[in-house]
């Protein structure tokens, strides 16, 4: 897992330097990674893949602003990284940049990154902010959906997908995680 985590680290560092560009391999059977940074309200926090994400869960205070840095990684290229959470629970107040997406069906919106496989990256970063909205209830109980799916290689599909969900309540509460 620490192996792991340091790869995507560098790779995303790598990233911040140069294009990443990556060459799609004949055959890819390593499923991409993703990392997902909460921080706000003295509270900072990574979550990957490699956490138990069904069993623990993010206590957000209602009205905080928190910022977050989302990152899928694939040493044969990023084909689409979605992250998705409810816009009236967790509204997002910075502008979502290109070549990112943003999707709302009335209930939850989506933001995506289409990757191509004739200019393949190694991995793509996403950042912003969003604030916790409790409205007229107590409790709110909600998910944030990450998923990152590669190109499976040139040969195409199957695609490897590596997706989490990660638990979240809002209240009038400390920020915190729990098992």
């Amino acid at each position: 897992m620490k192996t792991t985590l340091i790869y995507f680290y560098l790779t995303l560092i790598a990233f911040g330097i140069s294009s990443c560009e990556t060459d799609v391999p004949e055959v890819d059977t390593i499923a991409p990674a993703f990392s997902f940074k909460v921080t706000g309200d003295g509270f900072d926090r990574t979550f990957t893949q490699d956490d138990d994400l069904e069993n623990i869960q993010l206590n957000l205070r209602a009205g905080v602003s928190y910022d977050f840095l989302l990152g899928g990684i694939d040493n044969g290229g990023v084909r689409q990284i979605q992250f998705q959470h409810t816009p009236d629970i967790t509204q997002i107040t910075t502008p979502i940049p290109a070549p990112w997406v943003t999707i709302n069906n009335g209930l939850t919106t989506t933001m995506r990154f289409n990757g191509d496989p004739n200019n393949a990256i190694t991995a793509q970063l996403l950042s912003g902010s969003f604030t916790t909205m409790l409205m007229n209830e107590d409790l709110i109980l909600d998910t944030f959906y990450i998923r990152v799916e590669d190109f499976g290689g040139e040969s195409g599909p199957p695609f490897n997908i590596t997706e989490g969900v990660l638990n979240i309540t809002i209240a009038d509460q400390p920020t915190s995680v729990t098992n």
